[in-house]
């Protein structure tokens, strides 16, 4: 039986790390409003966006690496380039084969920050100061050098996040992120207070990266059996064993990170690409309400993300009936989720938007059309999420293709036809309606040998049991009290 099963505490905190993190953002918003002038508002989000790509560095690299931890973890023998030998599964944990894991990761996590050092210096320092050619040069340059150094350390020290996820200790992810976030939030409201500005924000940022990266470090020392039997391993760690994982986790990793860049081309990168269309001042309004955008989907994330690493460890048991609970209640829970999360924001939180920036106006039309097509996007990712649980990755050409596309109609709509920012929604909504929107919620099905609306009717059911309070002690799919 796996060690890897999500429980009550991992949910909640799954909930208050995303809460958290949504609310730190509400709340500075009003005073990135108040103290940022228009541009330096665009170029705030610009330098998010940025950090964002940066992370796509890593390549595939931390979710593959966490899951063949969980396997591992689960009592695989061997790994595989479609990820866990099944077949080599065993009751305990091979000590020497997580270590090794464990020291590829960070090998691979140390050559990546290096990189992505040399690109934000060189390729990032250029387009930045293309599209803030205008702003103060001090503000500009020490506010980018801070972000800089965030990224770097962001990724150098994502291993422990990763472990951590590896370990399946979703409740101490959060934990850590939670605590990082409002530290950053408080910090950078007391400097934006004080008048210093995207400087003041940029010094929040890097704080939360440090602060975060420490906490995971001390988080993972608290899994004292994990770490204790890691300890007992005196076997050496060869250069051909780290050599030969990174080459079986690479031949996964890749893919997924063509599959996270094509995702960030659809979401996230439109930001950068709003700064050349419409300019830092109109980029930082349509920024603004991505960003309620985005967070409402990480808002419908939270209930299914929380089982991802159950749904890894139930393939290795080949539990299908299990399989099936986690992806119906967590899509049910998604769609719910992400419609009340909508309804808030635009009744409570857009209406206060003004009050901060009177000359601030809610397109209240173009919100709910960001919302449709994220909704849409983030609901086949889920689905996507979990068949790579499976080990697989069917759907790479798919997400390349309507980047692609997505890319070319925004240009169009935008460039040639002059839509502005509906130009970027309408854009991305008919690369991913073509196919990805409908294509991979159909194959999860199949793969798991049930159709959608059964599936769906299925999650319905068990919200609805666990409502009458009918599943008391184990209303949670594949957990733990």
């Amino acid at each position: 039986m796996s060690l890897i099963k999500a429980s009550k505490v991992d949910v909640i905190w799954n909930y208050v790390g995303t809460v958290i993190s949504m609310a730190s953002g509400f709340v500075l918003l009003p005073l990135l409003l108040a103290y940022l002038t228009d541009e330096e508002l665009g170029l705030w989000y610009v330098y998010i966006a940025i950090a964002n790509l940066a992370q796509l560095f890593e390549f595939g690299f931390n979710p593959t690496f966490a899951r063949n931890i969980v396997y591992v973890v689960s009592g695989a023998r061997r790994l595989s380039a479609k990820g866990c030998d099944t077949a080599s599964v065993e009751a305990g944990i091979d000590w020497h084969l997580l270590n090794v894991v464990i020291r590829a990761c960070r090998l691979i996590y140390a050559g990546i920050a290096v990189i992505t050092l040399i690109l934000m210096a060189t390729a990032g320092s250029v387009y930045v100061a293309y599209v803030a050619s205008g702003m103060d040069a001090v503000s500009l340059w020490v506010s980018w050098a801070l972000f800089v150094v965030a990224i770097v350390t962001n990724l150098y020290f994502l291993f422990a996040i990763t472990v951590l996820r590896g370990y399946g200790d979703i409740a101490g992810e959060n934990k850590v992120k939670t605590f990082a976030k409002l530290v950053q939030l408080a910090l950078s409201a007391a400097l934006l207070i004080l008048g210093y500005g995207i400087v003041g924000a940029a010094i929040g940022y890097l704080a939360n990266s440090f602060l975060m990266r420490l906490l995971a470090l001390i988080r993972i020392r608290s899994h004292r059996e994990i770490e204790e039997g890691r300890r007992s391993d005196a076997g050496r760690i060869s250069i051909g064993e780290v050599r030969s994982t990174v080459g079986t986790v690479g031949a996964l990793a890749w893919r997924d990170g063509v599959v996270q860049l094509a995702a960030y081309a659809s979401t996230q990168a439109m930001t950068i690409l709003s700064s050349l269309f419409l300019g830092l001042a109109d980029s930082g309004t349509y920024s603004m309400l991505l960003q309620f955008g985005t967070a409402l989907y990480n808002l419908a994330n939270v209930y299914p993300k929380s089982f991802y690493p159950s749904m890894q460890a139930a393939f290795v048991e080949g539990d299908r009936g299990r399989q099936r609970i986690i992806v119906s209640s967590g899509l049910v829970a998604f769609w719910g989720l992400f419609t009340f999360g909508a309804v808030g924001v635009c009744s409570v939180i857009l209406p206060l938007l003004p009050v901060f920036k009177p000359t601030f106006v809610v397109d209240y039309g173009l919100f709910l059309g960001i919302c449709a097509y994220l909704a849409l996007w983030d609901h086949h990712s889920v689905c996507c999420n979990y068949i790579i649980s499976m080990n697989e990755i069917p759907y790479m050409v798919g997400y390349l293709v309507a980047s692609a596309l997505g890319v070319a109609f925004v240009w169009a709509l935008c460039g040639e036809l002059g839509l502005g920012a509906w130009g970027i929604v309408l854009g991305q909504a008919a690369s991913q309606l073509i196919y990805n929107n409908w294509r991979w919620p159909m194959y999860l099905c199949s793969r798991l040998g049930i159709g959608y609306s059964a599936l769906m009717r299925q999650g319905a059911a068990f919200w609805a049991g666990k409502l009458r309070g009918a599943c008391k002690g184990s209303s949670m799919p594949g957990s733990t009290s």
